[in-house]
């Protein structure tokens, strides 16, 4: 393994990947390091947003996405438990569903393309600040090497390397949860996303590339071990199915696909973004997402688009590290906290049953205002 290197990002999921290419691109010595092994299944919606497609073209990954065949999607329904309320919101354009086994993959492979170094399953143990460099430190089990590098990029998901946690990240006070995913085979064609929300939680179905569907659930501890733990997520689509007539028709022929399942916890969201940590962060490590926004992988996208430049100039010597912090943060603030407020918010309506039967309700009867509330948890740039 090199141990020089103009830039390091630790954590090779959607954001870290994209940094990574971003910067490669750019003629700058990468590496891109992850403790987990790819390819791999992930808990996650599975789901592209308009918004993200955006952001992907920018970057310059459209083409390596569009070859794994993703599936489109146009519209979302929201579902309740109580009472059968149902509302359908259409995108404001085309979205994909697209597998986390097929999209990191896909962007980890990009990044070699351009000369990104990729190292997976290599766990990193510390980050030193010597001077104007950084020294990643791998753990022994991985030989125990010093990685030196101008700039880190923290891309290291929900939970922060405990050695480098400058800011001492709290989690949200709020309630804790499990993220739980599978797929299932289906001839099912709908072109849509189905969110069903109950009172421990929610879960979604979305297609995705080869004629399949995520199934993907938010649920709380003790809902997880009283669905059943593996089984949770076919438990809780059969109860929607027996309330919801449209589910109950998309899953009829459904079969649930051996080995696709993954699971994720503890899942708890903040309701500010957090974009330095010692370090830049982007996606997960800058803002634990609330799932229910949609936006997840577009707010990781935008993040790394977000702070590639501002590395370049860093690295070019236009800009000191103080004046990227400054620029990054008050970016990140003015273009993330609004979405991610809404998101919480919505999120902790919709899962009360009661009050999103309402919701949805009111929703049916005003669509135009049903539309702006969704869209005020959608990035806009």
């Amino acid at each position: 393994m090199r141990t020089e290197f103009d830039a390091v990002v630790i954590g090779a999921g959607i954001a870290g990947s994209a940094a990574a290419c971003a910067l490669a691109r750019r003629g700058w010595e990468v590496a891109l390091i992850d403790k987990d092994k790819f390819p791999r299944h992930k808990a996650c919606g599975e789901f592209l947003s308009p918004e993200s497609l955006g952001t992907l073209k920018k970057l310059g990954l459209s083409r390596a996405i569009a070859a794994l065949g993703p599936a489109t999607i146009r519209t979302v329904r929201l579902h309740t438990e109580r009472g059968g309320a149902s509302l359908q919101i259409p995108l404001p354009g085309p979205a994909i569903g697209l597998s986390r086994l097929a999209l990191d993959s896909a962007l980890q492979q990009s990044a070699r393309a351009e000369g990104a170094s990729v190292y997976t399953g290599v766990t990193v143990a510390g980050i030193s600040d010597i001077g104007d460099d950084r020294f990643v430190t791998l753990s022994a089990k991985d030989g125990g090497e010093l990685v030196r590098a101008r700039a880190v990029i923290a891309a290291w998901g929900r939970h922060p390397l405990r050695s480098y946690d400058r800011a001492k990240t709290e989690p949200s006070s709020g309630e804790t949860y499990m993220g739980i995913k599978t797929h299932y085979s289906t001839i099912d064609t709908d072109e849509a996303v189905d969110l069903y929300f109950f009172r421990d939680g929610y879960i979604g179905l979305a297609p995705i590339e080869g004629g399949r569907l995520n199934a993907a659930a938010i649920i709380t501890p003790s809902a997880y071990r009283r669905y059943g733990s593996t089984n949770a997520v076919a438990h809780i689509l059969d109860e929607a199915s027996a309330r919801i007539p449209l589910l109950r028709r998309r899953l009829e022929k459904a079969e649930q696909v051996p080995g696709t399942q993954a699971a994720a916890a503890p899942v708890r969201t903040r309701a500010k973004p957090s974009s330095w940590n010692g370090l830049p962060c982007v996606g997960d490590a800058m803002a634990a997402i609330p799932p229910f926004c949609g936006d997840g992988m577009a707010m990781a996208l935008r993040s790394a688009e977000l702070c590639v430049p501002m590395a370049d100039a860093y690295l070019h010597g236009l800009s000191t590290y103080e004046q990227w912090e400054e620029t990054y943060t008050a970016q990140i603030r003015e273009e993330f906290a609004g979405p991610l407020r809404w998101g919480g918010w919505l999120e902790r309506l919709l899962t009360r049953p009661a009050l999103a039967s309402w919701a949805l309700r009111a929703g049916a009867v005003m669509p135009g205002i049903a539309e702006r509330l969704v869209r005020a948890t959608r990035l806009r740039h």
